[in-house]
């Protein structure tokens, strides 16, 4: 698979915070100081307690897979997808590097990190610790 054949992510206000800090490698995560929870997908809102006032934290992105498959029909190559449970708690769908996909198995360490794609712009996958 190659990097340049993935589409860059959408952006949009709410979002683009995430992405400014990923194109400088660093991996946000927003927490509810009300309910006192991290969650995922990045939203101002929080979806365990309503709340409208989360804020974006550092994450160092480390976790444990919890489930995963390989994509193995696709007009980019064959990849792998897994939902990687934070050690903060929250559980994140992502794609994995190409060098890990063969080796991934359920309880394995993991951490997000960020690689260019297609234009330069910065993309969430998941590599093997």
């Amino acid at each position: 698979m190659s990097y340049d054949l993935i589409s860059p992510p959408p952006l949009n206000p709410e979002s683009q915070p995430f992405w400014d800090a990923a194109a400088k490698g660093t991996f946000l995560i927003r927490h509810c100081p009300a309910c006192d929870q991290a969650h995922w997908y990045p939203r101002t809102i929080c979806p365990l307690c309503h709340q409208a006032d989360t804020e974006w934290r550092e994450s160092p992105g480390t976790g444990t897979i919890y489930t995963w498959t390989h994509m193995r029909k696709s007009p980019r190559g064959p990849f792998a997808l897994a939902y990687l449970e934070l050690d903060e708690g929250p559980r994140v769908y992502v794609q994995f590097r190409p060098e890990d996909s063969e080796n991934l198995e359920i309880g394995k360490r993991a951490r997000i990190m960020f690689h260019p794609v297609k234009d330069g712009a910065p993309m969430m996958f998941a590599e093997l610790i």
